[in-house]
Formats: structure tokens, C-alpha cells, sequence
């Protein structure tokens, strides 16, 4: 007995330290089936050595007092045990944080992670209002929801649901909101898996609604769709529905309109674009087939609508902007003096990637625009660099070849009425940048004049090989760009 009792007091205490360690192992990493086996292991040698332990210990303890020094072992054995205790205890509690450990994972889980059984798994017999029901059966659904990106709905041809992923969101009676992250596979479970209180937009966008996407599928001859589509490419095929909510096409091609007889989605030949709420059908393995776009409520927006919404938006970000600013679809480029004083440079013709200029000013604005130069260039064509005045008067603009290999400045001091060309001068320039050497570069290289910087009442030009290049000629002047001096070369 009195080998028992000093056994099994050593084993005891080793199980512990084993079970407590395995399970912060298993709290901090995750892995039940990897960590299960010595954790049994563990706990039943603990059980059984601490019982054996006791109990010998009662018998031991009748026929042999325990001694000072069989006192400070079992203090110390203690002092392991509580030592343990915390320090893994603590670990364990860590664990637990958000984003510490897989515990955290678990316990948000536990209060974030439905579990809910699609009953109503046939999309043609009961719509999306199925699986929105099997849902409100648990999670009791807002009223009102909202799509945070996009509700897609995959099933075969008899309707049958395969797949779901969708992100809905809406505010429950107390003005709260509720988010609900949908994931649903066929192959892999009989229950949708429901994420709650995800990070949405916030936002409670009219375009965003869910409600449309029923009507849509209500109205829409889809179904007819499908069944024409696995007679054509046979069956065994997976369909798909999206829904995003109101969106934008410029193309007729595919779109259906369910809610009048579609002349809007005609208007498209003439350019601009359509909106409304669409629910698209089509075939995810099959690139060649077209979706089917059904749209309802469409809002034809013409060509020129679209010209001024971009332009407004273009003047504001000019506005708002230190420099120069181009308009992409247009190939304006913009500069703006103040809130009311502003200059462009308007595309007038263009061939083989080049391009005439006129000059246009505003002074309320942008409200109204009016021509002050047809030919800022002088005659010269090429691609608008840049565009820059210092005061009502004075101002540089650029332009550039298509391969920005080269480039010229334009000076004016009269509001853009009439320019000249700054030439700089070459002929005094002693030093090339240290790169020259190593790249070959002679003076001839160096052609290509970036836009002048302002700093207190110094202009400065910096003539570099082409647009991509840093290294160049630094050109000076202190009397607003009527003389430049060399100032050396770029550090």
C-alpha cells in the first residue's frame, strides 16, 4: 500500500499536467479528434491514480504518520498543481478572447451560428418566399430586408435547390440591426448554415430591397426558361439565379422587362443606359448561353443625361483637386483656379492618337462654359500633359506625343487667349544627370518637359528623358517664366 500510495501520487499529478495542457492545447489550436485520445488517456489516468492515491493514502495514513519531509512533498506537489492550475487556466481564458484561439471561434459560433433545415428546397413549387419562411421559423426575419451584396440561388431543372449564398440584413422591431450571411449546400447538408450579425454596409439603399427579387420571379416566365434550356443542352445541369438589386445596363441584349411591354429597354439603341431592379437566370457551366435579364420598373437614362452627370462629376473632383484632373471618357482635361474660375482643354478632333485641342473657361463654376482659344497648341497636336494657372492671367499648359517620349510647354499671360512656346535654355546646360551615363543619354535625349512645380515665387521645370523617367535637367525661374536659368540636375 505504501508503494501505491507514492506511485500513484506521481502518476496523479503527471496525468493533471498532461490533461490541463492538452485541453489549452486544444482551446488555443483546435483539433478534437487529434487531441481526444490523450485527453481520455489523461483524465482516466487522473481519475484512477487520484482514487488509488486517496485511498491509500486513508489506509497509509493510519499505520505510518506522515513525516515533515512527506509533508513538504506533498506541498510542493500542491504548489505545482494550483501553479499549473492558473498559469494554463489563464492561457485557456486567452483563448477564449475574439481572434486569440479556436475557442473564440467556437464560442462565437455558439451565438452566431444557426443551424436551419430548408423544408421548402423546390424553387419553382415555393419561390424564394420558401426559404425566407424556413428561415423565419428560426431566426424571426425584419420585416424589411435589405441585400448587402447579392442573393444567388442555384437549383437543378425540376427546381430543386442545390445551393444558396446570399447576405441579407434589416432592422428588427426594437431598431436594431440583424444581418444573416446564407450558405446553403445540398451535397454536403439538409440545413442552411446562417452566420448572424455580420458587418453589413449600413446602409438602407432603396436599390439594396429584397422585395423586388420576388416580384421578379413571380412575374417572369423563368421557369419556361429553364425547361427550354434542358431540352436544348439535355438535363443534369445546374441553373442559377442572382439577384443584386437595381442595376445598370447600356445593352438590350438579354434584358426582359416584366412590368410593361419593354419600350424603354428599345431606347438603348440610341446609347444611355437602363436601371431597375433585374434577376438574372442563367446557366453557370455554359459561357455561350445568354443570360436571361429580368428587369422590372426600368428607368431609361439618355446618352446626354449621362454626359452632364459625368461632366458635374468631373468639375467637382477638379474643384477639389490642387492640380490639373482628365476625364477618362471624354478626354478633357480640367483645372480649376477657384470654386468659379476654371479652364479645359476640349478634345475638337483627334486621328491616329493624337489629338486638336480647344480652350474653354468658366467662371461660375461650370454651370457654363465658353471657347476662348481654338488652338491653344498653336497648330501642334499630340495628347494634353497638364493644364495650370497661377492667377487669372497666367497660366502653362502641356502636350505630349502618344508614346510620352516628348513633350512642350505652352505659356499664357492673357487667360488663355493666346500662347507661346517656353523655350528653355539648352545651350547653357554643363551637366546631365548621373544616369545618363550608364542609359547613353546625350542632351538631344532630354526633351520632354514635365508640368512646372510652384514653391514660394520660384517656378520649376524638370526636362527628363521621357514621362516614366525621374532623373533630369532642372530649369528655374524667378520672374513668373520669362527667363529660365539651368539650376543643375535632379539628387
Amino acid at each position: 500500500m505504501k508503494n501505491i500510495y507514492k506511485i500513484c501520487g506521481k502518476v496523479s499529478l503527471i496525468c493533471y499536467l498532461l490533461l490541463i495542457y492538452q485541453i489549452w492545447h486544444l482551446c488555443q489550436y483546435g483539433g478534437v479528434k487529434s487531441h481526444l485520445p490523450i485527453l481520455v488517456v489523461a483524465a482516466v489516468g487522473f481519475i484512477v491514480s487520484l482514487v488509488l492515491w486517496l485511498v491509500s493514502r486513508s489506509i497509509y495514513g493510519k499505520t505510518d504518520s506522515i513525516g515533515s519531509k512527506k509533508n513538504k512533498i506533498f506541498y510542493v506537489e500542491l504548489l505545482i498543481i494550483i501553479i499549473a492550475t492558473v498559469g494554463f487556466g489563464g492561457l485557456i481564458g486567452y483563448s477564449a478572447i475574439p481572434y486569440n484561439g479556436a475557442l473564440s471561434w467556437k464560442i462565437d459560433d455558439l451565438f452566431h451560428k444557426k443551424k436551419v433545415e430548408l423544408d421548402h428546397n423546390n424553387l419553382f413549387k415555393y419561390g424564394i418566399e420558401g426559404i425566407l419562411s424556413d428561415l423565419e421559423k428560426k431566426l424571426e426575419l425584419p420585416t424589411e430586408l435589405y441585400v448587402a451584396n447579392e442573393f444567388r440561388v442555384d437549383f437543378d431543372e425540376n427546381g430543386t435547390i442545390q445551393t444558396i449564398y446570399a447576405f441579407i440584413y434589416g432592422k428588427d422591431g426594437k431598431g436594431q440591426e440583424k444581418s444573416y450571411l446564407i450558405d446553403y449546400d445540398a451535397n454536403t447538408s439538409e440545413d442552411m448554415t446562417v452566420w448572424l450579425d455580420g458587418n453589413t454596409s449600413g446602409k438602407y439603399e432603396e436599390s439594396m430591397k429584397l422585395a423586388p427579387m420576388m416580384d421578379i420571379i413571380k412575374k417572369a416566365n423563368w421557369a419556361s426558361q429553364v425547361k427550354m434550356w434542358s431540352l436544348a443542352i439535355g438535363e443534369d445541369q445546374t441553373y442559377e439565379i442572382l439577384y443584386m438589386g437595381k442595376r445598370e445596363f447600356t445593352s438590350p441584349e438579354g434584358l426582359e422587362c416584366v412590368s410593361d411591354d419593354g419600350a424603354d429597354i428599345m431606347k438603348l439603341a440610341a446609347g444611355g443606359k437602363i436601371a431597375g431592379y433585374e434577376v438574372s437566370l442563367h446557366v453557370p457551366k455554359f459561357d455561350n448561353i445568354t443570360p436571361v435579364r429580368y428587369i422590372m420598373d426600368p428607368e431609361y437614362i439618355s446618352q446626354s443625361v449621362i454626359d452632364k452627370e459625368n461632366t458635374d462629376k468631373q468639375i467637382d473632383e477638379a474643384k477639389n483637386d490642387e492640380s490639373w484632373t482628365l476625364d477618362q471618357s471624354t478626354g478633357t482635361v480640367y483645372f480649376f483656379l477657384n470654386d468659379n474660375m476654371g479652364y479645359s482643354l476640349v478634345i475638337t478632333d483627334a486621328a491616329a492618337g493624337s489629338r486638336f485641342y480647344s480652350m474653354d473657361m468658366t467662371d461660375d463654376g461650370g454651370n457654363t462654359w465658353t471657347r476662348i482659344n481654338d488652338d491653344p497648341f498653336g497648330g501642334q497636336i499630340g495628347v494634353a500633359e497638364g493644364i495650370e494657372f497661377f492667377d487669372e492671367n497666367f497660366g502653362i499648359i502641356g502636350l505630349t506625343g502618344p508614346s510620352q517620349s516628348a513633350s512642350s510647354l505652352y505659356i499664357t499671360r492673357d487667360g488663355g487667349k493666346s500662347f507661346n512656346t517656353i523655350q528653355l535654355p539648352f545651350d547653357t546646360v554643363d551637366k546631365l544627370p548621373d544616369s545618363a551615363k550608364d542609359f547613353g543619354y546625350v542632351l538631344e535625349d532630354y526633351d520632354y518637359m514635365n508640368m512646372p512645380k510652384k514653391e514660394a515665387n520660384v517656378y520649376t521645370i524638370i526636362v527628363t528623358t521621357d514621362a516614366a523617367e525621374n532623373d533630369g535637367i532642372v530649369f528655374e525661374s524667378e520672374d513668373d517664366g520669362n527667363t529660365w536659368k539651368v539650376k543643375g540636375v535632379t539628387e
